[in-house]
């Protein structure tokens, strides 16, 4: 079957045509869905042998008796015997052997059921001849010659029209022909002329036709409001732009009145257009935020209605782009209050809305709407940051992010209690969240603090990534916590707590002692708590479930914890005792070669046993080589006691638990007997 419309062929069922969205009647609908069961039937017919045909056609006879039953009486067919029919591949047909008329009669079928029929059979006789390279090419030059008829001469005949126009104003100006009002109401004539032809062609079936004709409408009509205000100046800035206000409204209106998405893009940018093209080049803030506002509502209003995720992300470029415009050319200090309530009046309406359809419709939160919120934080706070810095102060800053992220906890609250299975829209609420969080500590804190509040958020983060199973979060958490460890080791102890190249911190070890003290519980208990998690949970940052983060967590807490205790170790020695800094040294590599060993065997981990091995060789060669040269004797007894005690201790730990790294003999034996 084909659309009554375009003429193409329906290939599935619905209730508008997929080339040109003419919308189908209730009684096509029925009879396109007959069509289709009827099709798919046939389609069957072509896989099964020559005897099952006559239980197809049976079938297929029962389906238009059970669907058509109401609309004329027929006698019921009797069962055909399968050997009374075969078939013909060259003819493309069903021929039947005469039955006995006593034992079968044929079934009355109303004319619409034959046409039906007869329509699908052809259509199966089409589908089983073989195709041939020269039909698909011949296929192929329709389709394009019906694309270039149909939609690019048309559109291209619009606008070849919009310019005719404009032509004809400006040669007529130019010759005297017209008076400037005449010109203008012809263009609003030639607009009018449009939109009324496209809607006279829409209710003739020619929807795509029409819909381009009321498109050009929609231009013309801004252009002859244009042409009234900034060329001839007939009208003042104030009619002019009710004017266009209207023409967008129109636009919007028809956009949804014919459910075409294009429509209102036109009335969108032509919106947006309004204020450039009526400039006078004097500021009118407030009007234009304003006139902004109320678009931005009424635009996004439309895209909710009809779900075109499209208007939402030009709305968000063109908002931007012309706060931009007019911020970089009219922004002053004293207009810092109107500018900065409206950027974030734009931050709202473009936060909120990919989480519309959630808070009004209680519909799942795609992904494809989530295109505008990085992007829009990012602009937003850029200049939110600048003009609040200017205006007030760099801490102020910290309101602004915290209001942010308040927005989205917020939001994020109601999208957990409207539905715990959106766990995408909630993990992307929380995250922003978090990420202003995160700006918001430099903010407002300073120094080591900002090592502290990043520790716990970015263990809250993990945290908040395993129970929604989220790896995209956790993969942020892991990079919060290499962020911080970068900046507690290579910023706060040399700039903050003073650790000078020597290894001791100036002017004394008891500087800042429990603001350092502090800093390292908070990050080092963070750190393993979330590798502690990530081990329990069997947490996975990558597609395969088998790779486990946790081993990289605990490595990274072991080898940043044994950097904390040298430079700590070496700092209270060189204060306190400075001839046994390095023998206290090598004591804190034992000790924490023996810590490292007991945990191995406790946790059976050959890993961490091999570690607190290689450590105890370096300890043994510092003792040895470094330390018998450069420390005094009575120390260097020490270093050579208290390793000694050490690694015979150690050895004991080997021969007492030998049985969990070697199996014994017996086992062994019954262990080959069962292979």
């Amino acid at each position: 079957m084909k659309c009554p419309g375009c003429q193409h062929v329906i290939s599935g069922a619905g209730a508008f045509c997929g080339y040109c969205g003419h919308k189908y009647s209730a009684e096509f609908q029925s009879e396109l869905s007959l069509y289709l069961e009827l099709k798919a039937d046939l389609d069957k017919l072509r896989s099964i042998a020559k005897n099952d045909f006559a239980a197809g056609i049976e079938r297929l006879s029962q389906k238009i008796e059970k669907r058509y039953g109401g609309e004329g009486k027929r006698a019921a067919p009797a069962p055909a015997k399968p050997e009374s029919f075969t078939y013909s591949p060259d003819k493309g047909m069903l021929d039947a052997a005469a039955p006995n008329a006593a034992e079968t009669s044929a079934p009355v079928l109303t004319p619409k059921e034959q046409k039906l029929g007869e329509e699908s059979i052809k259509q199966y006789q089409a589908a089983s001849r073989p195709v041939t390279p020269e039909k698909d090419k011949k296929a192929e030059d329709l389709n394009f010659e019906t694309a270039m008829g149909q939609k690019w001469l048309l559109i291209i005949g619009v606008v070849a029209t919009v310019f005719g126009v404009g032509y004809f104003l400006k040669y007529s100006f130019d010759q005297g022909w017209i008076g400037p009002a005449g010109r203008v109401a012809m263009a609003y004539a030639w607009g009018a002329a449009f939109l009324f032809g496209g809607n006279i062609f829409r209710k003739r079936n020619m929807e795509t036709f029409g819909l381009n004709l009321a498109g050009g409408g929609i231009a013309t009509l801004y252009f002859a409001t244009f042409a009234a205000f900034q060329m001839y100046k007939l009208i003042g800035q104030a009619p002019a732009f009710l004017l266009m206000v209207m023409v967008t409204a129109l636009a919007g209106l028809l956009a949804v009145m014919y459910d075409t998405k294009w429509m209102a893009v036109l009335g969108l940018i032509g919106g947006f257009l309004t204020p450039a093209l009526l400039g006078t080049g004097q500021d009118s803030q407030i009007a234009l935020m304003s006139y902004m506002t109320i678009l931005n509502l009424g635009m996004l209003g439309v895209a909710f209605y009809k779900k075109w995720n499209l208007l939402t992300v030009l709305g968000f470029f063109f908002t931007y782009l012309l706060y931009s415009g007019w911020y970089s050319q009219y922004y002053a200090p004293e207009k810092f209050w109107p500018a900065i309530i409206f950027l974030n009046i734009f931050y709202l309406i473009y936060s909120i809305m990919p989480f519309i359809t959630k808070f009004v419709r209680k519909e799942q939160v795609g992904g494809g709407g989530f295109a505008v919120i990085i992007p829009n934080s990012f602009i937003a706070f850029g200049y939110s940051y600048y003009m609040v810095k200017a205006h007030f102060s760099v801490e102020a800053v910290g309101l602004v992010s915290m209001f942010y992220a308040a927005v989205f906890l917020f939001m994020a609250t109601h999208v957990l209690r409207a539905g715990k299975q959106d766990t995408e829209g909630f993990a992307v609420l929380v995250g922003k969240a978090l990420i202003f969080l995160v700006v918001t500590v430099p903010l407002v804190f300073s120094k080591n603090w900002i090592t502290v509040f990043w520790s716990a958020q970015a263990l809250a983060a993990i945290w908040i990534g395993i129970r929604l199973g989220n790896r995209s979060m956790s993969r942020a958490a892991l990079l919060l916590f290499f962020i911080t460890a970068c900046k507690y080791f290579l910023h706060d102890y040399p700039s903050v707590f003073c650790l000078s190249g020597d290894f001791r911190i100036v002017p004394l070890y008891g500087h800042l002692f429990m603001e350092r003290w502090i800093t390292a519980v908070v990050f080092f208990g963070s750190l393993f708590f979330a590798a502690d998690l990530a081990r329990r949970k069997g947490l996975s940052v990558t597609k395969n479930p088998d790779s486990r983060v946790h081993p990289v967590i605990y490595v990274a807490f072991g080898f940043l914890l044994f950097i904390f205790l040298n430079m700590e170790t070496s700092s209270f020695f060189h204060d306190n005792l400075p001839a046994a800094r390095f023998a206290g040294i090598s004591v804190l590599w034992a000790l924490f070669s023996v810590a490292t060993i007991i945990l191995g065997f406790k946790t059976a981990s050959p890993g961490l046993r091999k570690t607190a091995l290689v450590l105890f060789m370096a300890t043994i060669i510092k003792v040895f080589i470094f330390d018998m040269g450069n420390i005094s004797t009575p120390y260097r007894i020490i270093s050579f006691i208290m390793l000694g005690l050490i690694l015979v201790g150690t050895s004991f730990l080997y021969h007492k638990y030998k049985r969990l790294l070697v199996p014994a003999p017996e086992t062994q034996d019954k262990g080959e007997a069962k292979v």
